[in-house]
């Protein structure tokens, strides 16, 4: 009877574990809770048993019950409360890269609000007094030796299994799809939500770069791809200016967006009348990404590399944390110029940017604490972040100091970063919707923020103006803000317009007005060097072929220049598709083959 009940506890303790982790990651919809429950039963006992995995780790571990559950619920409380912050803020769940993150964890809780952090600090007392009591009460050895080394051993190759969960014939992945386990990977929130938010979790164990290897894949291949596109430079670049003669600048605008492209917001006026009536002057348009609510680093990535997110492994969500910093060589944008500068406006810790922009060979890095510091800090009223009017100057200085005309440089902004708290701003801006007052405040907070950022973007131009050099700046938004704008849409993830994201290319000398309406980030630069009318590597004559054929790749579909319409890619021409699949084979060949295009010149200029 002793047993039938400590069975009986068990199972009721990890029905609870399962419950709680699924009610956070539900953000407390206890219908969405029942409904996964009800209809995904099989899936729920899967969970259940993974858990159960996890707590017999930690009985062998402790030798001692008490102590292993209370590392098991510990785990469990810190993981769901850590996956309901990740929903919240980025609109997607936790992921294992998160935890590349871990040693920024006090910049990360800066960025949360007071009411989390709250939460989090009356989770931690929780534990803190769940442990003392714990060590008061008895409990007995449950394990030999030699039976804990017995059941280490089954759960190391358990674990091992679990690691490789995306590898056909991994006994995870047999048994997980025995329980009617699925992969929802274009929606990584559902697939938590129906697999469970423990099972999901661990099928992004098991990283891949880019899934099945390209037709053909060889040596020879890519050769013939690099050798038709070193023809097409040769002859496109006849009596074209050099890059050597330009200053190029990238401000990738932290969350900014027209707000009055969002469906049925109502502002009391326009807060960027400034970039409004620029992008009305110059090659400019929307960008649209494949991330809600976050991304910033894949936008970057996208942008500097020329590669699209899109071909990518779903299991792969950070390019930056995951993948550039094991490549041997990582080509990019700044390739193509003899210096090269980033600034960012905040410490260097988040994406691991300091070790991808060494990677993709920025000379120098200039950020909030860093080797390089900025020299100026300035934050609007009371925000906590440093303006886009210091950012701004920061870049003017590095310019001026310039000695030569050759120098890419990117500017990574972090002024209208969330969360938008009221009182930050002294808002001039109302929304007209009939809203609650919380929601109000943070839209009009949020619409202040980018009101400043049109206004010191106006104030940067003139300066630029100002400066005897040819200077090109090339100025993006990343994405919305997560959160604020859910009030307008329920059906936000197929609505465009929360994906679109402004830009502009302006020089400060004469250059034509090009036609881009709408574009993914992977094609950003090969409008500014068409713009600029430079001299191109073979890698920049395809992009430019890719965005004069498929402004847009996203998220498995292709929008197609010629007549403004989305289509799979089987629905592409033969030309068409020619130029995709050489496009992911040297896309494949640099992030997960052998990087032969390298070798063979795909991107260095024709002598």
């Amino acid at each position: 009877m002793k047993k039938f009940k400590n069975g009986g506890l068990t199972i009721l303790f990890l029905l609870v574990a399962q419950f709680i982790l699924l009610t956070f990651h539900s953000q407390f919809h206890f219908q969405d809770v029942w409904e996964n429950t009800v209809y995904y039963w099989q899936r729920y006992l899967f969970g259940v048993l993974v858990l159960f995995v996890f707590y017999l780790c930690g009985l062998v571990v402790f030798n001692r019950q008490k102590y292993a559950w209370f590392s098991f619920f510990s785990m469990v409380m810190l993981f769901a409360f850590a996956d309901y912050l990740k929903i919240s803020y980025r609109s997607e769940p936790l992921l294992p890269s998160d935890f590349t993150q871990i040693f920024e964890i006090t910049s990360i809780i800066k960025m949360l609000n007071e009411i989390h952090v709250m939460v989090l600090f009356v989770i931690l007392g929780l534990l803190v007094g769940a442990f003392l009591l714990v060590t008061k009460i008895k409990s007995n050895v449950i394990f030999t030796t030699k039976q804990r080394i017995g059941s280490a051993f089954i759960l190391m190759l358990i674990i091992m299994s679990m690691y490789y969960s995306n590898h056909p014939f991994s006994p995870f992945r047999v048994m997980a799809s025995a329980f009617g386990i699925t992969d929802v990977y274009w929606d990584l929130t559902e697939d938590y939500s129906s697999n469970g938010p423990i099972v999901g979790f661990i099928k992004n164990l098991d990283i891949q770069v880019m899934g099945e290897q390209p037709e053909n894949y060889s040596y020879e291949a890519v050769r013939k791809i690099v050798n038709e596109y070193k023809e097409k430079a040769k002859a496109g670049n006849d009596g074209k200016d050099s890059l050597k003669n330009h200053i190029v600048i990238f401000i990738l605008s932290e969350s900014f967006v027209d707000p009055l492209r969002i469906p049925s917001l109502q502002l009391s006026d326009d807060p960027i009348p400034y970039i409004r009536s620029l992008k009305n002057e110059t090659t400019s348009g929307v960008m649209l990404g494949s991330g809600y609510g976050g991304g910033t680093a894949n936008v970057e990535y996208e942008v500097l590399t020329g590669f699209s997110t899109t071909y990518f492994d779903s299991s792969l969500t950070i390019p930056y944390t995951l993948l550039v910093p094991n490549l041997k060589e990582a080509p990019n944008l700044t390739n193509v110029f003899s210096q090269k500068t980033a600034v960012h406006t905040y410490n260097a810790g988040l994406y691991r940017r300091k070790e991808v922009f060494e990677k993709f060979g920025f000379d120098r890095f200039y950020y909030d604490g860093g080797d390089l510091d900025l020299s100026y800090k300035e934050m609007v009223d009371n925000s906590e972040y440093i303006s886009d009017k210091s950012a701004y100057q920061e870049v003017l200085d590095i310019v001026k100091d310039q000695e030569d005309n050759n120098l890419f440089m990117l500017l990574t902004t972090m002024q209208n970063h969330l969360p938008y708290k009221e009182g930050q701003y002294s808002n001039q801006f109302q929304v007209l919707n009939e809203l609650d007052e919380q929601k109000k405040s943070a839209i009009e907070t949020y619409v202040q923020g980018i009101h400043y950022t049109d206004g010191e973007t106006e104030n940067f131009i003139e300066e630029i103006n100002q400066i005897d050099k040819p200077i090109t700046v090339f100025f993006f938004g990343d994405h919305l803000p997560s959160e604020i704008f859910e009030s307008f849409d329920e059906s936000k993830h197929e609505n465009l317009a929360f994906y679109q994201t402004d830009y502009f290319v302006y020089s400060n000398f004469e250059t034509p007005a090009l036609d881009y309406s709408i574009v993914s980030p992977n094609v950003m630069s090969s409008i500014v060097l068409e713009q600029l009318n430079v001299t191109l590597t073979p890698y920049y004559v395809m992009l430019d072929e890719v965005k004069k054929t498929v402004p847009v790749i996203r998220w498995g579909e292709y929008l197609v220049q010629s007549d403004g319409e989305f289509v799979t890619e089987d629905e592409l021409s033969e030309d068409a598709q020619k130029l995709v699949n050489m496009y992911r084979m040297i896309q494949y060949d640099i992030n997960e083959g052998e990087q032969y295009s390298i070798e063979l010149g795909m991107f260095e200029f024709e002598q």
